[in-house]
C-alpha cells in the first residue's frame, strides 16, 4: 500500500519554481566565446601595417638614447601616438620583442573593448524584461564589434588603434557611470580620456564633446538663458577635479611638445590637413564607405537618433549621439583616411553599435504592445545574426586581400631596406634616401630618410609647394603636400617609389617636372638572389655624369605630362589596351621634356608583347640614344644582339649594364 505524502509537501511540489538562469555566468560565458571568435578573426589576417614601422623607428631611436626622433638629430613629431610609443619603448627596454608585443597589446585592448561594450549595454542601459531579452540586448553591440572585419584587421595591425579604442570606450563607460552615481564617484573618466588623447589626438575632441555634454546636463533645467548660479553649479568640487585631472597633465604635455619639437601639434597634422573641396569630398566618400559597409547604407545612422525618444536615458543617449556625429563631421573635415579599411571608425564602433542596439530596443518597446518582449528578443537575435553574417561574408575576402597586399608590401620594404643598409655599410657613410612609403623601409635601412609626403619632415609639412598641374585632380593619395625643390636640394643618394619606377604619389609625380631629377636620377635595378627578389630604385648620378645628359624643356612642355605617363603605365596592365597605352606614352613624350628615354623603353616592352620586334628594337635604341643610363633598354638590346650573333654590340650593351647597374646581372 502506497504511503501518503503530507499535504504541505504535495503543495510545495506543485508550486516549485524552475531553476533561475544565472545571467552573470551566461553573459561572461558569451563574452568568452566572442573573445575567442575575435582572436581567431584577427589571426586570420595576422599582418603588420607598414605605417607601424614609423612608430617602431621612433621606439628604436628613443631606447637607444637618440631621443624621440625619426632621423637622428632631427626633432620632428612624425607620430600621433605618444603613449603607444612610450609603452612599446618600455616593452623593448625590459627585453621583450616590442613588435610582437604591439600585436598582442592590440588584441588584449580589443578584447577589453568587448567587455566595456557589454558593460555599457547591460549596466548603463539595463533591460528588465526577462533574461532572454536582457541578454540579447546586452550583446547585440558586442556581437557587431566582434564580427567586424575592420575591427579585427586594425586590432592585429601593430598600430595604436586597438589601444585608442579601448581607452575611448573606457572613458565613455566611466563617464556614464559617474553621471549615474551623481557626485559619489571619483571622476576617473577624465584620466581615461587623457590617456586616449595621449594615444591619438582625436581623444581631445571626444573629451571636448564630453565637457559640452556635462555643461548641457548641468544646465538641463535652465530654459531662459544661462544665469550665474548655473555656471557656478558646473564648477563643483567634483567637476573641478574632473577637469583638472585632464587639463593640467595635457597642458604639461603640450608645453613639453612645443619645447621639444617646436610646434603645438604633431607634424602629421600640418602635413595631412587641408581645407579644400577635394578634402571634404574625400571625407564624405570615406564616411559613406563605412555606412555602406557597416551602417546599412545609412539606415543605422538614422536608427541611432531613434534613441533620443527615451525619457529615462535621454541624456546618456544624447552623449553617445553627440560623440558619433561630431566625430563624423571631424572625419569629413580632415578628408577621411588613406589607410583602409575604415581605420578612423574602428575606435568609434562600440559607441555606434551600442546606439544601433539601443535604437532597435526603443523601436521594439514602441511596437510590442503586449509587453512580452519574447518576439523582440527573437527579432534582435535574427537582426544581429543575419547582419553580422552579411558583413562578415561581404567584407572578409576584401579585407583579407588588404592584409595580403600589406604583407607583400612589407616584404618588399624589408628586403629593399636591408639592401640599402648593406649599401650604407659599403659606402662607410650615412646614406640619404627619399621615399613616400617610409615605414619598414626606414626601420630596416637605418638611413637618413626624407619623407616626401612630409609626415616626418617639418620643411615639407610647413612649407609645401604643390604643383597645380599635377595635384588639381581627384585626391588619389590623400597626402597632397610636397616640395620637389627641397627634396632635390638635399641630394638624396636614392629615391624610392613603392611602385617601382612608376610615380604614384603626387610627391613622386612632381619629381618628373624637375629637370634636375631628370638629369641626376635614373632607374637602378638590383636583384637579391637568396630572396628571389628584384626591384628598381632611382639612383643619383655624379655631377660630372649628370652634366652630360641633354635634358631640356621643349616649347610644348606641360607639367601635367607626368599624369599621362602614370596613366600609360596603369593602362599597360590591361593586355587588351596595349595600343592605347603606347598612345598615352607618345602624348607624354610630346608634352614632356626632351632627352627623356624611359617612355621609349616602356613602349619597346609593349611592342614586344604585340609581337612587333622591329618597333620594339627601334624604341630601345631611341631610349639609349636619349639616355645612356637606360639599363633595361641596354639589356633588351644585348639579348637581341646575342640572338643576331652580333657579339660586338652585345659586349657594348653588357658593359653599359655592368657600369650603371651591375646588380641587375646577379
Amino acid at each position: 500500500m502506497a504511503s501518503k505524502k503530507p499535504l504541505k509537501q504535495q503543495q510545495s511540489k506543485k508550486i516549485a519554481k524552475p531553476p533561475q538562469v544565472d545571467l552573470k555566468i551566461v553573459s561572461f560565458g558569451l563574452l568568452g566565446v566572442l573573445a575567442v571568435v575575435l582572436y581567431y578573426y584577427c589571426m586570420s589576417f595576422d599582418f603588420i601595417q607598414d605605417d607601424s614601422f614609423i612608430t617602431y623607428r621612433y621606439v628604436k631611436n628613443f631606447t637607444e638614447g637618440n631621443g624621440l626622433v625619426f632621423n637622428i638629430g632631427e626633432r620632428v613629431e612624425g607620430y600621433t601616438c605618444f603613449l603607444w610609443v612610450i609603452i612599446l619603448s618600455f616593452v623593448k627596454s625590459i627585453g621583450y620583442n616590442f613588435i610582437t608585443a604591439s600585436q598582442t597589446l592590440g588584441i588584449i585592448s580589443s578584447m577589453m573593448t568587448l567587455l566595456l561594450t557589454y558593460l555599457i549595454s547591460s549596466r548603463i542601459f539595463p533591460k528588465d524584461k526577462g533574461p532572454f531579452y536582457s541578454i540579447t540586448f546586452s550583446f547585440i553591440a558586442v556581437m557587431f564589434v566582434a564580427f567586424n572585419g575592420s575591427f579585427a584587421y586594425w586590432t592585429v595591425s601593430g598600430m595604436e588603434t586597438g589601444l585608442f579604442g579601448f581607452l575611448l570606450t573606457l572613458g565613455v563607460y566611466l563617464y556614464l557611470k559617474e553621471n549615474k552615481e551623481s557626485n559619489t564617484a571619483f571622476p576617473l573618466s577624465s584620466i581615461a580620456f587623457l590617456f586616449a588623447a595621449l594615444t591619438r589626438p582625436e581623444g581631445n575632441l571626444i573629451f571636448a564633446v564630453t565637457v559640452l555634454h556635462r555643461i548641457i546636463v548641468t544646465l538641463r533645467t535652465q530654459t531662459t538663458g544661462v544665469n550665474e548660479n548655473k555656471i557656478k553649479q558646473f564648477f563643483t568640487k567634483n567637476n573641478t577635479i574632473w577637469l583638472s585631472l585632464y587639463v593640467f597633465p595635457a597642458l604639461v604635455y603640450m608645453i613639453w611638445r612645443y619645447t621639444y619639437y617646436g610646434y603645438l601639434f604633431p607634424n602629421t597634422f600640418y602635413a595631412k590637413t587641408g581645407s579644400s573641396i577635394e578634402y571634404y569630398k574625400a571625407g564624405v566618400d570615406y564616411v559613406w564607405e563605412f555606412l555602406r559597409s557597416y551602417g546599412g547604407y545609412g539606415i543605422f545612422a538614422l536608427m541611432t537618433l531613434f534613441t533620443l525618444r527615451s525619457k529615462k536615458h535621454f541624456y546618456e543617449y544624447l552623449y553617445l549621439v553627440m560623440i558619433f556625429f561630431v566625430f563624423l563631421l571631424y572625419i569629413i573635415y580632415v578628408g577621411g583616411d588613406v589607410l583602409r579599411p575604415n581605420r578612423f571608425f574602428v575606435p568609434l564602433m562600440p559607441v555606434f553599435f551600442i546606439l544601433v542596439q539601443e535604437g532597435l530596443n526603443q523601436l521594439i518597446e514602441m511596437l510590442d504592445k503586449g509587453k512580452t518582449f519574447v518576439y523582440g528578443a527573437v527579432i534582435g537575435l535574427i537582426f544581429v545574426g543575419s547582419y553580422s553574417y552579411y558583413t562578415y561574408k561581404n567584407e572578409y575576402d576584401q579585407i583579407l586581400r588588404y592584409s595580403e597586399l600589406e604583407k607583400g608590401l612589407l616584404r618588399k620594404m624589408m628586403i629593399t631596406g636591408s639592401w640599402l643598409k648593406a649599401k650604407q655599410t659599403q659606402e662607410g657613410r650615412p646614406l640619404v634616401v627619399a621615399a613616400s612609403t617610409i615605414g619598414a623601409l626606414s626601420y630596416y635601412s637605418e638611413v637618413v630618410l626624407i619623407d616626401m609626403l612630409g609626415l616626418t619632415d617639418k620643411v615639407i609639412a610647413h612649407n609645401p609647394a604643390p604643383i597645380p598641374e599635377i595635384s588639381s585632380r581627384d585626391v588619389g593619395w590623400r597626402e597632397r603636400n610636397y616640395n620637389v625643390d627641397y627634396v632635390l636640394s638635399r641630394k638624396p643618394d636614392y629615391i624610392y617609389f613603392s611602385t617601382g619606377i612608376k610615380p604614384s604619389a603626387y610627391a613622386e609625380r612632381g619629381l618628373f617636372t624637375s629637370l634636375d631629377f631628370m638629369k641626376y636620377y635614373y632607374p637602378y635595378y638590383f636583384v637579391v638572389k637568396e630572396q628571389k627578389f628584384s626591384e628598381a630604385i632611382y639612383k643619383r648620378k655624379s655631377d660630372e655624369d649628370a652634366s652630360k645628359v641633354p635634358v631640356t624643356v621643349n616649347p610644348g612642355f606641360k607639367k601635367s605630362f607626368v599624369n599621362l605617363y602614370n596613366q600609360a603605365m596603369n593602362t599597360s596592365k590591361d593586355k587588351s589596351k596595349l595600343n592605347e597605352a603606347i598612345s598615352l606614352y607618345e602624348q607624354a613624350i610630346a608634352e614632356g621634356p626632351y632627352g627623356w628615354g624611359t617612355p621609349y623603353q616602356l613602349m619597346g616592352e609593349l611592342y614586344k608583347q604585340l609581337k612587333n620586334d622591329s618597333l620594339a628594337i627601334q624604341s630601345y635604341e631611341k631610349a639609349v640614344e636619349l639616355d645612356d643610363y637606360d639599363v633595361m633598354s641596354h639589356y633588351y638590346l644585348y639579348q637581341n644582339s646575342m640572338k643576331q650573333n652580333d657579339t660586338v654590340s652585345a659586349k657594348l650593351h653588357i658593359e653599359k649594364i655592368q657600369k650603371y647597374a651591375p646588380e641587375l646581372l646577379q
